[in-house]
């Protein structure tokens, strides 16, 4: 019989009663609900793979000596985590702005270019966490998120249009007052609400 280990629990099943590891996975769904749980790790004989990629493996017929590995984590767990990081992702870039703009202010423009590059992408990776963890608490309609993210993408086009006419006076003002305090409202607004609400689920 193929094994599984689900958490570290090992279960004999008979592999003949699930085509393939996309109709196992419905079958863990009833004990580990997709809304309260994340598959942190789906691997199949030491081989690991993602559960919702194109992977021949997740559609390929369970053998006899399959071992399948399935590592579920509750959401709330993820999302603290993922607060966290968040968090200090965000003091980074806001470090990161004032010393962009002290470059500005000293005249190291293109060097001012590059970390202004990297400030953006962080910014990015923020607001798309931000916005995974709001989905998955489902607290859109409590928070101003779409107002701030607005908000920012109007900075973020000015910013973009200020380093096109290479106005570096405007930008340095752009990054010192309109980006820092957009970030720093998220930091006040949304980032507590996204924490205090985990808890209390």
């Amino acid at each position: 019989m193929a094994t599984i280990e689900v958490n570290s629990t090992h279960i004999n099943f008979n592999e003949y009663e699930y085509l393939n590891l996309q109709s196992l996975l419905p079958k863990l769904q009833k004990e580990f609900p997709f809304e309260k749980y994340d598959i942190k790790k789906l691997a199949l004989n030491g081989q690991v793979i993602e559960p919702n990629s194109e992977n021949p493996l997740l559609i390929r017929p369970i053998e006899k000596s399959d071992h399948i590995i399935v590592n579920f984590t509750p959401v709330e767990n993820q999302l603290n985590d993922l607060s966290d990081d968040l968090s200090q992702l965000l003091d980074k870039i806001l470090v990161k702005i004032s010393v962009c703009a002290d470059l500005l202010e000293n005249d190291q423009n293109d060097i001012a270019q590059i970390k202004l590059t990297k400030i953006i992408e962080a910014i990015d990776i923020f607001i798309q966490g931000i916005s995974y963890s709001i989905k998955k608490l489902d607290i859109q309609n409590e928070l101003p998120q779409k107002e701030l993210q607005i908000h920012l993408l109007s900075v973020l086009k000015a910013i973009y249009n200020a380093q096109t006419k290479e106005d570096f006076i405007v930008l340095t003002d752009l990054l010192e007052y309109e980006l820092k305090d957009n970030l720093t409202q998220w930091k006040i607004l949304i980032l507590p609400a996204i924490k205090n609400t985990n808890t209390e689920n």
